[in-house]
């Protein structure tokens, strides 16, 4: 039978779905880890409507790929068929590199705070050009928390085969939209 190119479009996104529907993660959300991160954060700034601890403060928090979250908590992280060996490198990945990156943000989060008193606490605030060597100083923090999960991704891909990595970035693009 000879299908043409609509109904194999769909053919293909049916299978694709039931593969994702039928897949779960290697482990439960690690809600304990979550909450022991907020916290470790404390409360957020006056404003900031809701704060992801440490990833808001990254210098670059939304256009990389969270491999630890994807390999493991996924819904779709199951069809990787990690070995419990690969689970456990990536959880002692997770446990290093969690731990660093919280405080190096909680250094970020603090000279952020003391800059917004500063500036919005007080009527006659001190010039702003007063605070530019500080905004050097998040801005250099920033980018040594970004090059922690740099470090991060690097090593969780080092865990992966190049099959499991490709199957995982495909999974991640198709959970993003």
């Amino acid at each position: 039978m000879k299908l043409n190119k609509t109904t194999s479009a769909l053919l293909s996104y049916t299978i694709l779905f039931a593969t994702v529907a039928a897949a779960k993660p290697n482990l439960p959300p690690p809600v304990e880890d979550f909450v022991k991160l907020e916290k470790m954060a404390g409360p957020a700034g006056a404003f900031t409507v809701k704060e992801n601890f440490p990833k808001d403060y990254f210098l670059i928090p939304k256009n990389l790929p969270y491999l630890v979250g994807l390999s493991l908590y996924d819904p779709s992280s199951s069809t990787l068929n990690l070995s419990k060996e690969q689970i456990d490198s990536i959880l002692k990945i997770k446990q290093e590199l969690t731990s660093k990156a919280a405080k190096k943000a909680l250094v970020i989060k603090k000279l952020e705070l003391d800059m917004m008193q500063k500036i919005s606490l007080q009527y006659k605030s001190p010039k702003v050009t007063e605070f530019y060597p500080t905004v050097d100083e998040i801005a250099k923090l920033k980018a040594e928390l970004t090059k922690i999960h740099l470090d991060c991704i690097e090593k969780v891909k080092a865990v992966l085969t190049k099959e499991q990595y490709e199957e995982l970035l495909e999974y991640g693009v198709v959970n993003m939209f």
